[in-house]
């Protein structure tokens, strides 16, 4: 059994019946299947470990597509690889075994544990309690982050074709803050993507 295998499906897009325009709605952290090697290999139960879910986004959000716009969804936690990063931001520190001489080891995201393959969850729980292999990683990244990220740019690359530009929303979920009003981002999620400028308030 692969990787991917335990999923079945790792992630899936749900599309209308009738496009209306050129939006696509993204949920990559709202998964919720957990591998059993996985749950077996981390030091913290399975309801630690949801902590860092954007829990029910993708359901929050599943009334577009009946109004015209698909929406893609990941079915794999974002603790187990995280497709809102670099493909290789990987922290050394986790692994046995040399990470690929590309990986990205020094970005913010991988000095506070959240890498593609993240080493903390909630208030910076550590997952593991021994180092993990680097073949254990890179198979999550081949079986799950590349053809993730395979599927959501054809999915755009069609609603580009059919309407001539496309805008992608990711859907997330932060912590309340009492009192507090947060910020909105809007950016791009591959590199040297950005939110063109006429979109952003």
């Amino acid at each position: 059994m692969t990787v991917s295998d335990e999923f079945d499906p790792p992630f899936d897009v749900i599309e209308p019946a009738h496009w209306r325009g050129p939006v696509v709605f993204n949920s990559p952290h709202s998964g919720s299947v957990y591998p059993r090697n996985f749950l077996t290999s981390a030091r913290l139960d399975h309801a630690t470990l949801r902590r860092s879910e954007d829990s029910f986004v993708d359901e929050l959000i599943a009334g577009v597509v009946a109004r015209g716009y698909p929406m893609m969804r990941a079915h794999f936690p974002r603790c187990y690889v995280d497709v809102n990063r670099e493909p290789y931001e990987l922290d050394p520190r986790m692994f046995d075994g040399r990470l690929p001489s590309f990986a990205n080891t020094r970005s913010m995201r991988v000095a506070g544990g959240l890498g593609t393959v993240a080493r903390v969850v909630g208030d910076a729980q550590e997952i593991y309690d021994q180092r993990i292999s680097v073949d254990d990683a890179l198979r999550r990244i081949e079986s799950l982050y590349k053809p993730y990220h395979r599927t959501l740019r054809k999915l755009v690359s069609r609603v580009q074709a059919e309407f001539g530009t496309a805008l992608l929303i990711d859907c997330h979920s932060m912590p309340s803050v009492t009192g507090a009003a947060r910020e909105v981002v809007l950016g791009g999620i591959w590199p040297g993507a950005r939110t063109a400028p006429g979109i952003v308030r």
